[in-house]
This record gives C-alpha cells, sequence and structure tokens, in this order.
C-alpha cells in the first residue's frame, strides 16, 4: 500500500531535486546493505524516508547534524518505497519513521517530522561527550571551507536574512556548508560570544569570521567576496553556460 503521509500539521517547503547526502550519513539501496551496517555498527539511525515528503528533507538535516554530533552513530537513509521489503520488515508505513538500532535490534522509534523529539531519542542511547563548548564550535566554524551558520537550511531557509544570504553565495557560485543553529540553542547562544557577532546568519572562511548579511552584500558589490572567502575567482558565465549547454 502507498505511504501515509506523515504526521505534522506544519506547513513544509515543497522538496528540491534530489541531491547527494552529506557524508555523515549513508543512503542503503539494498536489504543486504541494511543488514551489513546493522551487523558492523553498534547504533544506528535510520530515517525511512521518501522524495516527495517536504518534512523528510527538512529532517535529513536534522539527521545530519546528530551523526556530527554523536562520532558513534552511523545514520542511514532509506527510500521506504523503494524497498519496501526492508520497510515491513521494520513495520514502517508511515515517512518520515526513524529507528534507532543498539548493536543490531531495535531501541527506540520515532514516526513524524518532530525534530526534539529525535534528538532526544539518540541523546537517551548515545549521550554526547562532554566537550567544552569553546572546542565545539572551534571545530564547527572549521567544518567546512566556507561554514554558514543560518537559520534552516539553504534548501529551506526559515529567516528572510538566511535566505539572502544562501542566494547571494549562489549567485556567486560558492560551494559551502552550513549549520541550522535553531538545532541547537548551545550553538546558537554561544556563537555569539565565540564570534563576537550577536546575529545571524553568521559566514566563516576557514574558520574565521567573514561577518553576517551586510558585509557580504558589501564585499559582493565590491567585487571581493570570492577572495574573502579564499575560493578564488569565479568562473566565467560564458563558461559556466557552455558546460549546462
Amino acid at each position: 500500500p502507498p505511504f501515509r503521509r506523515p504526521l505534522t500539521n506544519h506547513a513544509w517547503p515543497r522538496p528540491s531535486a534530489a541531491r547527494d547526502p552529506p557524508r555523515v550519513m549513508r543512503t542503503i539501496n539494498t536489504a543486504a546493505e541494511m543488514d551489513e551496517a546493522l551487523r558492523t555498527h553498534q547504533t544506528v539511525l535510520c530515517h525511512f524516508r521518501a522524495d516527495w515528503c517536504e518534512p523528510c528533507a527538512h529532517m535529513d538535516t536534522v539527521c545530519a547534524q546528530l551523526g556530527t554530533q554523536h562520532s558513534g552513530l552511523e545514520v542511514l537513509l532509506v527510500d521506504a518505497e523503494a524497498l519496501g521489503d526492508v520497510s515491513e520488515r521494520f513495520a514502517v508505513e508511515t515517512v518520515p519513521t526513524f529507528i534507532l538500532f543498539s548493536e543490531g535490534a531495535v531501541a527506540g522509534k520515532l514516526v513524524g517530522a518532530d525534530a526534539p523529539a529525535l534528538v532526544a531519542l539518540v541523546a537517551e542511547l548515545q549521550p554526547t561527550a562532554a566537550e567544552p563548548l569553546t572546542d565545539r564550535l572551534r571545530k564547527l566554524v572549521s567544518g567546512a571551507p566556507v561554514m554558514l551558520f543560518m537559520k534552516g537550511s539553504p534548501d529551506e531557509p526559515r529567516c528572510g536574512f538566511s535566505r539572502q544570504m544562501v542566494e547571494l553565495l549562489r549567485e556567486e557560485g560558492v560551494d559551502f556548508s552550513h549549520f541550522d543553529i535553531l538545532t541547537d540553542e548551545e550553538v546558537r547562544q554561544g556563537l555569539k560570544t565565540f564570534s563576537s557577532w550577536p546575529t545571524y546568519p553568521q559566514l566563516y572562511a576557514k574558520g574565521t569570521l567573514v561577518g553576517g548579511l551586510d558585509i557580504a552584500k558589501e564585499l559582493k558589490e565590491e567585487g571581493e567576496l570570492r577572495e574573502a572567502l579564499g575560493v578564488g575567482a569565479a568562473e566565467p558565465l560564458n563558461d559556466r553556460l557552455r558546460k549546462l549547454v
């Protein structure tokens, strides 16, 4: 039977085209791959999802950040419809559904797009190490050559300023990673002190704060944004169009 839509009344944006998952997550394509992952990893979070499901795209971001925060957590993405035998095996009838495994056995299950509940479920089984906040923030801002701390995700911004920053970076052809500050209040508040910058979004290059939206706009207008981010000159538009054609 077709999978039921998620247990939520939130008005989610339409999902964008499917993209490769972040490196902290892995897509499962066969039942054998699923069995191998459960056999070789002590703690596994499995996200049963569908591309047509709007909340699944948002919860992908939550899962990716959980995978980053919990070093011993293996995060798997499963197409609930394509792998119907796996879904039936674990009684998955609604997307998104999350199943947490410990040593191959089901340790917890969550149905619906409830980010706080998912964070709590994982924390019960695998609490994060008591790493000093400053050390954690230093690792986060250096997590990619260009890091954007924003509200929401690039495909689903949760505020106008974050949306403008994403559009600006994409117009400049800048590859960047992001962190959704709405999923972690400790990071949201701590980064303000760490960077001496009280607002979001915040843009970092090689671990160093570049600034917020206004500074990024000024740098773009002066033709200096890519240089400030250390990404070099932009590829000529004609060359980009030629590759697309």
